[in-house]
């Protein structure tokens, strides 16, 4: 499938590299721009997502001043504009660094991946634990969906492609 005239004009316009495969399909972009309609209605928006959606703990390691929890959650957008994410955005895999003594109802600091930021270990050692022991706050660690962990990779050296399962 061809880039379409929307992706082609527009990259006319762009002398930067972004986008170069297109913005995707152009019903994908009307739905995207339907659901923008929903989530602009704080109202709706607070519906969206169940309080009881499902979050899954896969390991929570304990460290001299707090909790490291590893989990996964589905992406809400997923239920709710089906397709719309590219697989390796559906599931999103996170970090929860809790205080030892963590009381309810406490802020929490959301940290998205900034460019290049591939694990963890930056914002866990440079941010988070330095929040923990100056504020007492829990920051929530959201893995960038590109650059995976545990997804399947292929590797390709000197033209040989290596696949690896974890």
């Amino acid at each position: 499938m061809g880039m379409s005239r929307l992706d082609v004009f527009y990259r006319r316009l762009l002398l930067t590299k972004l986008f170069i495969g297109g913005w995707g399909k152009p019903e994908d972009l009307k739905r995207i721009f339907e659901f923008r309609k929903i989530i602009g209605d704080r109202e709706k928006c607070k519906t969206l997502v169940p309080v009881d959606y499902p979050v899954y703990v896969n390991k929570t390691e304990e460290l001299t001043d707090c909790h490291i929890h590893d989990g996964f959650f589905i992406s809400p957008l997923e239920h709710l504009v089906p397709g719309i994410l590219p697989q390796e955005a559906v599931k999103a895999r996170f970090q929860f660094i809790v205080p030892k003594r963590w009381q309810r109802n406490r802020p929490v600091c959301i940290q998205l991946a900034g460019t290049g930021d591939h694990f963890f270990w930056r914002r866990r050692t440079l941010m988070a634990r330095p929040m923990i022991k100056e504020a007492g706050m829990a920051s929530l660690l959201l893995e960038n969906p590109y650059y995976i962990l545990y997804m399947s990779l292929s590797i390709c050296l000197n033209r040989h492609c290596v696949h690896i399962h974890k």
